[in-house]
């Protein structure tokens, strides 16, 4: 067992050092959607897993054989991620797609003082959403999801203004006010983290790709890390409350708990993965001993997704809501609890193998689509803001619902960019489109 749990943490190390690697040698941004994700799949498909195996701690789940569950992972990890990054630099589909985005669509210029009155409109907007969409019963879902959208817009476009402009007045102060509104937005009435990673990250997003990416690799290292730090601090922070069971639904409660947290304490369980590799091994013992295969279903719910479950009564459930009822965890609410097995536990209920393969075929597509967006625009704050403002999806895609993050970071990509769009093209100035960057050749 202690050679698979070795394993397990090679792996990471040497996702860690390819990532920090090429960050320094500008093949691949530090601040990438493929860094991103990768940094959520070493925490919930590496990390979580091995501190189960190695604790013998499994979560309440019933697992017949770990060392057997515990060898599949590993070897379903090693194959996947090979796959992903094969994908990811070899496979051209997601250039030609990207390519394809109508130059139109950047036509026009915008500048600092108008993204600036965005994001303040914005964040406003955000807040009168959260407030009152409430109190609407049928749009009640959607408000959420629409006042997260926004406060991510707002955050990330704040972010880009401010590495121009680090030390003026007006901006700092917008900076306050846009970050204050923001939180106020992702903490009240949440229990996950990924509204408030949502917002954090697309500031840093924003921060990043105007300023920290074209210094030298040490003062990006200077720029980058302190941003990195604090956002995990915050995050962690608010993970320590919600672990002890006492986060509130409101927000200025919630900040006063998370004063007094341990953030060393959150920002382990944050980093453990928290039940997420239990909940895999599982679903590697049970399917398809237990259990018959769903056959890619994952895919086929990125098109379910779409269809309200009130027009729908009997739509199917992803895994991840049934996996309580399905392993008999005692002392949880099963039928209100979402436990997600990772992709790879979703990939090995779906069918094993063959699935492990489509998916990181597919996800290997998926995220080099936006960081080559990001590539051919490298100015142009319509294309890269837009993009940043799913970084939370993108995070939470190799440990949450595959499908629902999947679907959440598209719609949340082609919102913010129609946000900015229209707004450009109602106030901006028409100006020659940007000068298309070329891809670099994949590594």
């Amino acid at each position: 067992m202690d050679l698979i749990i070795l394993l397990y943490w090679v792996l990471a190390a040497l996702l860690c050092v390819m990532m920090f690697y090429q960050g320094m040698t500008r093949k691949v941004d530090l601040f990438s959607i493929r860094n991103i994700y990768i940094a959520g799949f070493i925490v919930s498909q590496l990390i979580s897993p091995a501190l189960s195996l190695k604790a013998e701690d499994y979560r309440g789940f019933s697992i017949i054989d770990p060392m057997k569950a515990g060898k599949w992972m590993l070897f379903y990890n090693y194959i996947y991620i090979s796959i992903y990054l094969f994908s990811y630099h070899r496979i051209r589909a997601s250039d030609w797609l990207a390519r394809k985005f109508p130059r139109s669509a950047v036509s026009l210029s915008a500048s600092d003082s108008l993204l600036m009155g965005l994001a303040i409109s914005t964040i406003a907007v955000a807040m009168a959403v959260r407030i009152l969409g409430l109190r609407i019963p049928l749009i009640a879902a959607i408000s959420v999801n629409t006042s997260l959208a926004l406060a991510s817009v707002a955050c990330a476009i704040i972010g880009w203004v401010w590495a121009a402009r680090r030390v003026n007045p007006a901006v700092l102060l917008a900076v306050a006010v846009v970050i204050s509104m923001s939180l106020f937005v992702s903490l009240s009435g949440f229990y996950s983290r990924r509204p408030l990673i949502s917002v954090l990250a697309g500031f840093v997003w924003g921060a990043y790709h105007r300023w920290i990416k074209h210094q030298t690799p040490m003062k990006m290292l200077i720029g980058a890390i302190p941003a990195v730090l604090i956002v995990v601090g915050i995050v962690g922070a608010f993970t320590a409350i919600r672990s002890h069971g006492t986060s509130s639904t409101e927000a200025m409660a919630t900040v006063q708990q998370m004063r007094g947290a341990s953030i060393s304490q959150g920002t382990g369980n944050l980093l453990g993965g928290q039940a997420v590799g239990a909940a895999a091994l599982w679903v590697i013992d049970s399917f398809p001993n237990k259990f018959d295969y769903r056959p890619l279903f994952g895919i086929k719910y990125m098109f379910y997704w779409w269809v309200p479950r009130a027009w729908w009564h009997d739509k199917p459930e992803p895994l991840s809501t049934e996996i309580a009822t399905l392993a008999r965890l005692r002392g949880v609410n099963r039928k209100g609890i979402t436990l997600p097995p990772g992709v790879v536990g979703y990939a090995s209920a779906e069918g094993g193998f063959y699935a492990v393969v489509i998916y990181a075929i597919f996800f290997g597509q998926f995220t080099r689509f936006f960081d080559s967006l990001v590539k051919l625009y490298p100015t142009n704050p319509f294309i890269i803001l837009p993009v940043g403002c799913s970084t939370g999806q993108f995070l939470g895609l190799a440990r949450g619902d595959i499908s629902t993050f999947t679907t959440l970071a598209i719609v949340g990509f082609a919102t913010s960019f129609l946000l900015i769009y229209f707004t450009a093209m109602a106030f901006g100035q028409s100006g020659s489109t940007p000068i298309r960057a070329p891809l670099p050749q994949p590594r």
